[in-house]
């Protein structure tokens, strides 16, 4: 797989290098669903077409055009442009996102954010890493700085309740929001999402970063069908978890 993984990271820099030239002068061409652009699209097909080449037999699930999701024993998650409206808008962060579980356990991650050249990557075991350097999650004991993302339903009680934290709310990438926790710049994340794609990714770089990844019921092992993500160091988290299950989701997100 070391191969694969290189091939994959090539790639992913290569179209954020791109792609960067082309953020905020660029259409949303979605029809079915508002923010989709052809870089979206472009991204998406190389990633599975270095996926079909290499390993045939395995699954590739995706945002656009392959969100179909199987229980295959090999499984790619990827993302092209997570963040794609902030994209649009030619604003920081967005992120090239893809993570490859063997039997459901994420084994390796890779997280792109052209607009700082910061590319994150994770392999099972071996830590995590901003730009080949190892990243930790912060040892923050109180006070922490929180990173809170969000679909519009869900801001007002969530916010009511974060009231406690250094609360930061943004239109960034998921994934690479996960991100700016696992390298100690914030210590935990509360995400309200419209999808998985990026949480995969997210969930291992956090946790080979030594922190701590789970949906809103404390389950690390989540399913794709999960909405809402927590994370953060461990004492961050805690407190975070406890005030996440006090809080009832829209009934469209249960």
């Amino acid at each position: 797989m070391e191969g694969t993984y290189k091939e994959i990271i090539e790639f992913i820099l290569a179209s954020g290098k791109r792609i960067a030239k082309r953020a905020g002068k660029i259409d949303d061409i979605g029809i079915k669903k508002q923010y989709l652009t052809e870089e979206d699209i472009a991204i998406e097909r190389g990633m599975r077409e270095i996926i079909r080449r290499r390993h045939p037999e395995h699954w590739f699930f995706a945002e656009e055009e392959h969100d179909v999701f199987s229980e295959s024993e090999d499984l790619w998650i990827a993302d092209p442009i997570s963040g794609t409206k902030t994209f649009i808008r030619g604003l920081p962060h967005y992120g090239i996102v893809i993570a490859y579980a063997k039997n459901n356990v994420v084994q390796f991650a890779a997280v792109y954010d052209p607009s700082a050249e910061e590319l994150f990557t994770a392999y099972t075991g071996k830590g995590a890493f901003l730009n080949g350097k190892k990243i930790f999650v912060s040892e923050q004991k109180d006070g922490f700085g929180v990173l809170f993302n969000s679909s519009s339903v869900w801001k007002g009680e969530m916010l009511e309740r974060l009231q406690e934290f250094n609360v930061v709310t943004n239109t960034s990438s998921y994934a690479v929001n996960y991100c700016n926790v696992a390298c100690g710049r914030y210590d935990g994340t509360v995400s309200f999402c419209k999808d998985s794609f990026p949480s995969f990714a997210g969930s291992l770089i956090l946790q080979e970063a030594g922190g701590v990844f789970t949906n809103n019921r404390g389950e690390s092992n989540f399913h794709h069908t999960d909405r809402v993500f927590i994370g953060g160091n461990k004492d961050a988290y805690d407190k975070l978890l406890r005030i996440l299950q006090q809080v009832n989701p829209p009934s469209s997100l249960k």
